[in-house]
């Protein structure tokens, strides 16, 4: 019998496999913050964002007991692919609106910039990026196996959680005292 524990020291330590990286971009996120007496005044502007979802899969999960061989087949069951990072690389600001107040268009960027991590790693994996990560994984992990010990693999996955968890990296930063209203405008709370 060969022993899976060959598999696991050659993967150990690598910690994650990012196998899909997805450039995002959008044009409209729009904010608007209110202020003033009773919120009464707002300024607004819109913001154009670029960034980078990455997928793939927690190698630290898998043990001996995830490799099985059989019938000079090797299977490993692998743990459902996740998000691994989320990152906006360039974040830029246009279509200020007027306004009397003084307008602090710095956290204007900043909120611009937890809306936008926030519906880029929503919107990716609307679009199959997890499906994509498991398919490239089951690719380079075949191959992976087979090389290593001149055996063919079958690549299982572990089920998918119904609501996939997403690192910090993809948790929007809302800054201090800011939060949105029922209407979706950013106001300080009091």
């Amino acid at each position: 019998m060969r022993s899976p524990q060959t598999i696991v020291n050659s993967i150990n330590g690598i910690g994650q496999l990012v196998t899909v990286t997805s450039e995002v971009e959008t044009t409209d996120v729009k904010v608007e913050l209110h202020r003033g007496f009773l919120n009464a005044g707002y300024y607004s502007a819109y913001h154009r964002a670029f960034g980078a979802i990455e997928a793939g899969i927690d190698f630290d999960a898998i043990t001996e007991d995830s490799i099985s061989y059989e019938n000079e087949i090797y299977t490993l069951t692998l743990p459902a692919p996740s998000i691994t990072s989320c990152r906006i690389e360039y974040i830029d600001q246009s279509g200020h609106s007027f306004t009397l107040l003084a307008a602090d268009w710095d956290m204007v960027r900043q909120i611009a910039h937890a809306e936008a991590i926030d519906g880029f790693a929503r919107e990716m994996i609307e679009a199959g990026i997890l499906e994509r990560a498991e398919e490239e994984t089951e690719l380079h992990m075949g191959d992976f196996v087979s090389e290593l010990k001149g055996k063919p693999a079958n690549i299982l996955f572990e089920a998918q959680d119904s609501e996939p968890q997403l690192p910090d990296s993809c948790k929007p930063y809302t800054p201090s005292g800011w939060g949105k209203d029922e209407n979706g405008a950013w106001r300080r709370s009091n």
